[in-house]
């Protein structure tokens, strides 16, 4: 059964363009472990990264899924690929520390009939471990294993039109998910209820499509933690006078789409309210200025040099490329809105910006997730860019 979303000349077009890149390096034989890059070029998507699964790319020729064996069936049901390139290794490889599926994953390649000279490995991938490097060193003593880090995930950044119409649909779960958060939050409400209401719409979606787990938990810091990104919610009530910072995901067949607001619970102070009014030039002004062709290094010298006009200053960069995403992150590792990032804005790429404003005694967070366009940039979401009230 083929993949339910893309057809197959997506995946084919995906796979030429990884292999262009392949031939620029000249690699034999691309190992893919991180499970985003495999899901982008065959579709498949279950949660077996926790234990070692690759796809084999050679120069020529079909790819081959190597992984659990218990898993076989959800790639044959999930992804392109045919029964003939899904292998699954035998269990007793399963958390065995002294024999690992890499040894198994070498065999398969010789039995394919592939000798590749140069092999391309994912260092920084996060389910490649420095073990499974280790075996691959020593089962493939012949090849030069080099690394490819990223290639996948650089190919990912500029999106098919396909991919866009995705993640505009996992725009939608995060509209309904921060209407939920929003109306949620009243004083005396636990942080961990109104969480409940965000994961019954990230994954109830709305009429035309539901979503799929995130890649990163909803973000909802309040109070003393408000001031402090990333922090998980706690089961302890909102305060009458507090700020609640949110950063909040939609999840649509795992493209995800990320956007933070701000919710004080009674009056907001005068700190709060020229933040706002900060946070609101920057965001409105470079929504006007960003364009196709400039670079991401760009984009954050100009959101510094506004907030830099106000006093501000922003260590953090302003923004990420968003796309695929499985845990633990997500964002595609590759482009930054940070000084010195040469990485050219192109139509297609979709990031996140983020110029959220971390500082002792107030802080704000009103981002936008944002496709580049022929001619500029287009806000994913329509969630009202403000600052928001809970009085009751």
């Amino acid at each position: 059964m083929p993949h339910p979303i893309f057809e197959q000349r997506e995946f084919d077009s995906r796979l030429a363009q990884i292999r262009a890149v392949m031939a620029s390096r000249g690699l034999d034989l691309l190992m893919v472990t991180d499970p985003c890059n495999i899901y982008y070029l065959c579709g498949y998507d279950g949660w077996s990264f926790y234990t070692p699964q690759v796809l084999l790319v050679p120069a020529v020729g079909a790819p081959a899924w190597v992984g659990r064996r218990m898993d076989v069936r959800g790639v044959g049901l999930t992804s392109c690929l045919s029964a003939d390139d899904i292998i699954g290794y035998p269990e007793h490889l399963i958390q065995n520390e002294a024999e690992t599926p890499y040894g198994f994953i070498t065999q398969t390649i010789a039995s394919r009939g592939w000798k590749p000279r140069r092999v391309g490995i994912e260092k920084q991938a996060y389910y490649f471990s420095v073990a499974s490097f280790e075996i691959l060193t020593a089962t493939l003593p012949a090849a030069e294993l080099v690394d490819a880090s990223y290639l996948v995930n650089w190919v990912r950044f500029i999106k098919s039109p396909q991919e866009i119409a995705v993640m505009r649909q996992a725009a939608r779960l995060l509209e309904a998910a921060m209407e939920a958060a929003i109306s949620a939050i009243r004083p005396g409400v636990r942080e961990c209820d109104v969480v409940a209401r965000i994961c019954a719409a990230q994954i109830g979606g709305v009429p035309e499509a539901g979503g799929v787990y995130c890649s990163t938990p909803a973000l909802v810091m309040s109070g003393a933690r408000a001031d402090t990104p990333h922090l998980p919610w706690t089961d302890q009530p909102l305060a009458a006078q507090t700020t609640v910072n949110l950063e909040l995901m939609g999840n649509r067949l795992r493209y995800q789409v990320p956007m933070g607001r701000t919710v004080v619970v009674g009056q907001p102070s005068a700190t709060m309210l020229r933040l706002e009014a900060v946070a609101l030039e920057v965001i409105d002004h470079m929504l006007r200025f960003i364009e196709p062709g400039m670079t991401c290094g760009q984009v954050s010298d100009e959101t510094q040099r506004i907030l830099r006009r106000h006093g501000i200053a922003k260590e953090s960069r302003s923004g990420y490329s968003i796309g695929i995403a499985f845990p633990p992150t997500g964002g595609e590792l590759t482009a930054s809105l940070r000084a010195g990032d040469m990485t050219v804005l192109r139509p297609g790429a979709t990031i996140h910006f983020l110029p959220a404003i971390w500082a002792d005694g107030g802080s704000i967070v009103i981002s936008e997730p944002l496709l580049v366009t022929g001619s500029g940039v287009e806000c994913l979401c329509n969630v009202p860019r403000k600052l928001f009230h809970s009085q009751t």
